[in-house]
């Protein structure tokens, strides 16, 4: 095999660095694996997490976002983690490299979206670094708490039902409509005008789209209530939500050996017909000609959350939150959706990788 890291992927990179820490990380008083979405770690009584993220321009900023939204979203995508786990954000820490010639304006733009989001998710900047390079990057620390023992990614039981907060699919088309030679400059004119509380204003199905892809937020309130009501899988939806079926389902099978359990056969079934996609969605990528499937399961951003839920909690649930039942967790081994005719299709789980060469 070529060892160039593009023949690898970011899964596979992420593996060995598992692989080769787990020695150290064993002696240690953390609580999960390298992999989660957050390392957790008792500490006074309670469990500090943290998580970071790093952002690079040419790749998580399309050219329509503004310098402001780029701010916010690096704070979003490190309190995605949080949320995930059911974390109170304590703390962000902000690295940033820029260009040597960025207009001194546009470096304030970008502070002061980091500022905005920090309000908008209660979290203090604490600090960080700067540096330069000749294209933006922003990296960015969060930290929580939760006197609960956070949500993880594995746990989960064959019967358990697989739920999200909300819609999936809309960030992705956004991002085709943003690469796209469409005529939406005045939409992106008008979702750039709007804040991040002011989505009730996009008017139509694709300045919802461009919106979510522009402005994603986190789910951070859903997480704590999710945790506080007794949910104990959960993972955000950032590189697809099959990549993310496929990244909980390798959690379980790891933490399956450790209770001796050799003949691993968890697997997902979801249903087309519960899929939380309208009349409107489907009238739009048709139109557009994109293909439904790899919108919905193959293309990140939606930073909603992905749970597993017992039957018999959905009731109270449901009383606290609002979200969506998609599927199940199944002993066949395999990742699947029936379709509305009845036939059943098999779901690859190819995401966003950054390290592809594709």
């Amino acid at each position: 095999m070529d060892k160039e890291i593009s023949n690898y992927g970011e899964k596979a990179l992420i593996k060995r660095i598992i692989e080769k820490s787990s020695a150290i990380n064993e002696s240690t008083d953390f609580i999960n694996n390298i992999g989660d979405d957050c390392s957790v770690r008792k500490f006074n009584g309670s469990y500090l997490i943290s998580t970071s993220d790093m952002l690079i321009q040419s790749s998580h900023f399309p050219d329509s976002m503004t310098y402001f939204d780029m701010g916010f979203k690096a704070v979003t995508v490190n309190i995605s983690d949080l949320a995930s786990m059911g974390a109170e954000p304590i703390g962000f820490l902000l690295n940033i490299a820029i260009p040597k010639d960025l207009n001194i304006d546009d470096f304030d733009s970008i502070i002061d979206g980091v500022l905005a989001a920090c309000k908008y998710y209660k979290v203090p900047l604490i600090g960080g670094d700067t540096n330069h390079y000749d294209e933006i990057i922003m990296s960015g620390t969060a930290f929580g708490t939760s006197f609960k023992e956070p949500m993880v990614k594995y746990g989960f039981k064959t019967g358990d039902l697989v739920c999200l907060t909300g819609k999936i699919g809309l960030a992705s088309l956004g991002f085709d409509l943003l690469l796209g030679n469409y005529n939406i400059n005045k939409k992106i004119d008008k979702v750039n005008s709007l804040n991040i509380t002011e989505i009730d204003k996009a008017m139509d199905i694709s300045e919802l789209a461009i919106f979510k892809a522009l402005k994603p937020e986190a789910r951070i309130n859903e997480g704590k209530i999710l945790l506080n009501n007794g949910i104990k899988v959960a993972t955000d939806i950032t590189d697809g939500l099959a990549s993310e079926f496929e990244s909980i389902l390798s959690s379980d099978k790891i933490y399956s050996k450790y209770l001796d359990i050799n003949n691993y056969n968890k697997g997902i079934k979801i249903y087309e017909n519960m899929l939380p996609v309208n009349k409107d969605y489907i009238d739009c990528i048709n139109n557009l000609g994109l293909n439904l499937y790899d919108l919905l399961f193959h293309v990140g951003e939606d930073f909603e959350i992905l749970f597993t839920v017992d039957k018999s909690q959905v009731s109270n649930l449901k009383d606290k939150l609002n979200f969506y039942i998609i599927g199940e967790i199944t002993d066949n081994n395999t990742v699947e959706m029936v379709l509305k005719n009845g036939d059943v299709k098999t779901i690859s789980s190819k995401g966003y990788d950054h390290f592809s060469s594709n």
